[in-house]
């Protein structure tokens, strides 16, 4: 028996005092390859509230844009609340009252933090100058008021997204800010 088998006992059976070398390093390695994928999903939780709310304000802008194509005598847009907390699909003749879904009869709002945006706690929404609040689409998937694209950003503490909506089309385009 040598010394790198460990010590033998009276029964003949022996136990080792440490850990080898190879041992350790491989223990260090797995440690590292789960360091390696962990600390990205923690550092990107920040801008993944901005993209899933940019991706939920997409799909509302997108559901008023259709909304107002098939309820022309209607004009439908998107309202941002004056906090800029949230938002709804409104009738831009009564801006102050959300539409209803179809299906649901529930208003056609969201506050971020709360429900479906749930997942953007701490994220607000910003019109520019040229669009303000609301956004209102015309008959034919446009924007009512023509002019530059209207940019809508939404941001958290660290990250910054904006939403381009085209205002002849209507044609709606997230941008990266970072």
């Amino acid at each position: 028996m040598n010394a790198r088998d460990g010590i033998a006992n009276t029964d003949g059976t022996t136990h080792r005092r440490a850990f080898t070398l190879v041992e350790l390093m491989v223990v260090v390695a797995i440690l590292m390859t789960m360091a390696m994928f962990t600390i990205p999903m923690i550092q990107d939780g920040r801008s993944s509230g901005v993209n899933a709310a940019a991706g939920i304000l997409q799909s509302d802008l997108e559901r008023a844009q259709v909304m107002a194509m098939s309820h022309p005598d209607k004009r439908v847009g998107l309202q941002i609340d004056a906090d800029g907390g949230g938002w709804s699909i409104v009738d831009a003749d009564f801006p102050s009252t959300p539409l209803l879904d179809e299906f649901s009869g529930a208003p056609i709002s969201i506050r971020l933090g709360k429900g479906r945006g749930q997942v953007a706690d701490g994220v607000q929404i910003q019109g520019d100058e040229a669009s303000g609040n609301l956004l209102v689409f015309g008959a034919l998937g446009g924007l009512e008021l023509p002019g530059n694209p209207r940019l809508l950003t939404l941001r958290n503490e660290s990250h910054e997204r904006s939403l381009r909506v085209s205002p002849a089309t209507g044609w709606i385009s997230i941008v990266q800010v970072d």
